[in-house]
């Protein structure tokens, strides 16, 4: 499958606002928009599923074997180490309360409460993981049917996941079943529209991307901001940018910047470790120098990142995948 850049740019652009809003957090707060990462996140993923599994990825097994090999190693990894440090030092991540229960669940990528009554894993980021999921097994669904049929039967099963978390009790839209699962369903149908060379031309391509700029910017600076809203205030935005880079480049027009291309291939490694790092850097700065907390939390991260990808994400992938094709449940290649 060949390796889309602008897709990787945006990675790296999502996972750097991300990581910029949880280290204002700690120097201050604001920059809300840097959530809006999560948005941009979910539509990619709906474009890169659609994309993956039709190749050797095809069938439901595999699928989800080397999805949970790509995003379940690293994501234990971290999760058990910030248990073991909140255990040792309860206010290294103050959001972080611990329960047995809690971690279990937390590393089963299942949808819970925490102990202060809040939808959020050990690790907290984690909670898009779990929407991840769920998409995952709604997708390997899909996959049981004819291909011509599968991204229907894929946005059908979003859809009634919604529908779902709109009628039944307040849990179940708080713990997952909400709009934001829509998000992966425009990514599903952006990549089906670049299969059949339905998207845009070049310049109304830069037009989709101005347009979903400024969307994202005119509520930030006006403050205007809903939860419930959210997949219509980012995840349009969201998916509207996705659509302009991503047609830009079937055009012909997205050169190669390989520090944005490195750090895409780090963007997972870079949210999964970002917080404990940034908490790491704010206990030894302190909170009287908040530029200097943030450029240093900031910086950190990207480091940490690009490391965690090198030496500990990509081996432990290979490694879960070596065992994986051993037991039939992956390709060779």
């Amino acid at each position: 499958m060949k390796r889309l850049r602008s897709l990787q740019y945006l990675r790296a652009l999502a996972a750097l606002a991300v990581a910029a809003y949880h280290a204002r957090q700690w120097s201050g707060g604001g920059f809300d928009i840097g959530r809006a990462g999560v948005d941009v996140f979910f539509v990619i993923s709906g474009v890169i599923m659609w994309r993956v599994a039709k190749g050797p990825e095809a069938r439901a097994p595999v699928f989800l074997w080397r999805r949970m090999t790509r995003v379940a190693p690293l994501y234990w990894l971290v999760t058990l180490v910030v248990a073991a440090v909140a255990l040792a030092w309860p206010d290294f991540m103050p959001n972080v309360h611990l329960s047995w229960t809690h971690l279990a669940l937390s590393l089963a990528f299942l949808p819970h409460l925490d102990p202060r009554g809040l939808p959020f894993p050990v690790l907290p980021a984690g909670w898009t993981l779990t929407y991840e999921a769920i998409f995952y097994l709604a997708f390997a669904g899909a996959l049981l049917v004819p291909i011509e049929r599968r991204a229907a039967v894929a946005a059908a099963g979003l859809f009634g996941l919604v529908g779902a978390g709109l009628m039944l009790d307040y849990p179940a839209y708080y713990l997952g079943a909400n709009p934001m699962l829509l998000e992966f369903a425009a990514g599903v149908g952006l990549a089906n529209m670049a299969d059949i060379s339905a998207l845009p031309s070049r310049v109304t391509s830069l037009a989709l991307i101005a347009v979903a700029v400024a969307a994202f910017a005119l509520p930030a600076l006006l403050g205007v901001f809903s939860e419930v809203w959210r997949p219509l205030i980012w995840g349009a935005p969201a998916a509207v940018l996705v659509a302009g880079a991503l047609s830009l480049e079937l055009q012909g027009g997205i050169g190669r910047w390989p520090v944005l291309e490195r750090l895409g291939d780090a963007s997972y490694s870079l949210y999964v470790v970002h917080a404990p790092i940034i908490a790491l850097v704010a206990h030894a700065v302190g909170s009287g120098h908040p530029r200097l907390l943030f450029i240093l939390a900031l910086a950190a991260s990207v480091a940490a990142g690009l490391a965690c990808h090198l030496w500990i994400e990509t081996p432990l992938i290979a490694g879960a995948r070596g065992i994986g094709r051993r037991r039939g449940l992956a390709p060779a290649a």
